[in-house]
């Protein structure tokens, strides 16, 4: 006869009978003595099956979970119970990492670790595993590994730990290529601990770079070593030198290089470059970004600032430089149309051969425009160009990186492109909030070849300004030096589109889009406004097993039945190495944006049905919110 149930036992059979990993149908079906005894599923699991070592559903074997987790083998606790008691929470991986096939990348597991911490939203499991790698694992895993750990922790404010990093990464191999490519890191993390002599060390031994003297700034608090140093830089390429006007405001707006004009610039027959410059709440930078674009050594240009809609001052900026130069148009919006819509809108009102963009936050070297147009103009196969950047705070310290540790890097808003290519073969710019200026980079190289459009030079030529509220820096449409959530999505989807798209045209305003684009970087005030759906499904999106099966099954009776869907992918440990896309091209094409969407870390939902195919979640930075019921059961890792 079973005994009378205790409170705590209730409280663990409603614990287990809740979890998407406990399916009471097939526990029934797989134990028979269930039906025989009377109990619920649940309440038979708890109090009979857990202790005689019985699996609780198809996704969840007790004997993976004991061999990817020995401690909880010894501890003697049952499997699935101590997942739901806290293994779960602490990222618990439920079945051990695959082996590497014989032949293939010793590095490949470092780099799937590398992807869970990063794009994944994964913390404490891939770092642990990669601590590990970094200390004993191979020459070559051992020190991807600490340069991963290195990058990571700087950018997460662990400057000392990111120091010892780099000093293992070195020691496991100091050729001159790597040490010239990791002590601006270095000399980044020397600057952030107060380690002046070991910052000492590095600029006296470490090779000469751009990139070394752009690190070095922080180093300093006099004005004039600060720019001395950027001048350094600058010198690396035969720019020419800067100077800083005095006054009391930012260095960065203070920043002053002037020079003759390009004497082919001045002829009659010179080709105008059109820059556009978007802006919306810009009164503030506006007049340096202007200033910089009017110093150009290239004087033919045509430089339209297109005001979206701005609540400030903004226009009155434009118009007041524009009375001052008459290559200043100012094209204001009646409503926002976001960074990319509005650069569409200066496109149509452009009529110079060539095209390239400016932010209205950023300050471009006096050469830069030449460069580019000159470089154009004397390439055979070349269809643009970029130049370099660096992104950095008020008084010029460098504030970004990439995953390399690199401290310049291709600047974006400097792609400058025939305008003819633009309007007619390519549409202009995707109607999203950010990303836009990525995805048209690779429609071009898509269409003309991976070279086809070059970076030149070793220097920035142009400085991008660092601030709370730049795209960049926005937590849930931000990016790191790697894409996660939201910009992740869209660079999954874009991918998609181009591989098996009709065409690589954007359409005009009003149009379809050509593929579904998370919510939040949909331009209209409604972009982070909650979703109301019928059905949300969770999991293991990329990874085509027993469990996603079941999900587009789930999926495809809800929308036959007119339901509104939401998909959340998830990442895990126990995913295999080399696991492609977070969504399978077979779920990818069910994707339609409208009665099928992805939901994004900064979305908020309201399901009717919520349900997690495989594995529980781990704890995960890069969620949306879902709430059933009024409750929420799926958010972001704190």
């Amino acid at each position: 006869m079973i005994g009378r149930r205790r409170p705590a036992t209730d409280v663990l059979t409603a614990a287990v009978r809740r979890a998407p990993l406990f399916d009471a149908a097939w526990y029934a079906a797989r134990y028979p003595d269930v039906a025989r005894l009377g109990l619920d599923p649940a309440e038979h699991f708890v109090r009979i099956g857990a202790a005689l070592g019985r699996d609780p559903g198809p996704g969840f074997r007790n004997r993976d979970y004991f061999t990817a987790n020995p401690d909880v083998a010894l501890a003697g606790r049952p499997a699935f119970l101590h997942w739901l008691e806290g293994g779960a929470a602490e990222g618990r991986a439920l079945r051990p990492s695959p082996a590497p096939r014989p032949g293939t990348d010793p590095l490949a597991r470092h780099d799937h670790l590398r992807g869970l911490l990063q794009t994944g939203g994964l913390t404490e499991a891939p770092r642990a595993e990669l601590r590990a790698m970094a200390r004993s694992g191979g020459r070559a895993e051992a020190a991807a590994a600490a340069e991963t750990l290195a990058v990571w922790t700087l950018r997460h404010g662990s400057p000392a730990e990111a120091a010892r990093w780099i000093e293992r990464r070195l020691d496991l191999g100091r050729s001159p290529a790597a040490l010239r490519r990791l002590a601006p890191l270095a000399l980044l993390a020397a600057a952030r601990t107060g380690d002046v002599a070991g910052a000492a060390r590095l600029l006296s031994t470490a090779p000469e770079s751009p990139g070394l003297h752009m690190a070095a700034i922080a180093l300093d608090r006099d004005e004039s070593t600060r720019i001395a140093r950027l001048n350094r830089a600058l010198a690396s390429d035969g720019l020419a030198p800067v100077t800083a006007a005095d006054g009391s405001g930012a260095l960065f707006d203070r920043l002053s290089c002037s020079g003759p004009a390009d004497p082919e610039s001045t002829a009659p027959d010179a080709p105008v470059v059109s820059v556009l410059v978007a802006a919306h709440a810009a009164e503030a930078t506006l007049a340096t970004a202007l200033a910089s674009l009017t110093a150009q050594s290239w004087r033919a240009l045509e430089i339209i600032v297109i005001d979206d809609a701005s609540p400030d001052g903004t226009a009155a900026v434009a118009a007041g430089m524009a009375a001052r130069d008459p290559r200043i148009r100012l094209v204001r919006l009646p409503a926002n149309l976001g960074a990319y819509g509005a650069r569409n809108a200066g496109l149509a009102a452009a009529t110079g051969t060539w095209v390239t963009l400016h932010d209205a936050d950023d300050w471009a070297h006096p050469e830069r425009i030449a460069r580019q147009l000159r470089h154009l103009r004397g390439a055979r196969g070349q269809a643009g160009c970029l130049s370099l950047q660096a992104r950095v705070t008020g008084d010029l310290s460098v504030a970004r990186w990439t995953g390399t540790g690199a401290v310049l890097n291709e600047n974006l808003a400097a792609l400058m492109l025939p305008r003819a290519l633009l309007t007619r073969t390519l549409g202009g710019w995707d109607r999203v909030t950010v990303s836009a200026d990525s995805e048209l980079l690779r429609r071009v190289r898509l269409l003309y070849g991976a070279g086809s459009v070059d970076t030149l030079g070793t220097a920035p030529l142009g400085l991008l300004r660092a601030g709370a509220d730049s795209a960049t820096a926005d937590g849930a449409t931000g990016m790191d030096w790697f894409y996660y959530g939201a910009r992740q999505e869209y660079h999954e989807a874009q991918t998609a589109h181009h591989a098996t798209g009709a065409t690589l045209y954007d359409p005009a305003p009003g149009a379809a889009r050509p593929f579904p684009a998370p919510a939040i970087l949909c331009p209209g005030p409604d972009r982070r406004a909650e979703q109301r759906l019928d059905l949300v499904l969770a999991g293991y999106l990329g990874l085509m097993d027993g469990a996603l099966e079941a999900l587009v099954d789930r999926l495809d009776t809800a929308r036959a039945e007119g339901a509104q869907v939401g998909l959340v992918p998830l990442a895990g440990m126990h995913l295999p190495v080399g696991t492609g896309p977070s969504i399978h091209p077979a779920l990818r094409r069910r994707i339609d944006g409208a009665g099928v969407r992805v939901l994004c870390f900064g979305e908020e939902a309201e399901t009717a049905a919520f349900a997690v195919f495989g594995p529980d979640p781990a704890p995960l930075r890069y969620l949306p919110v879902i709430r059933h019921a009024g409750k929420v059961v799926l958010a972001p890792a704190g």
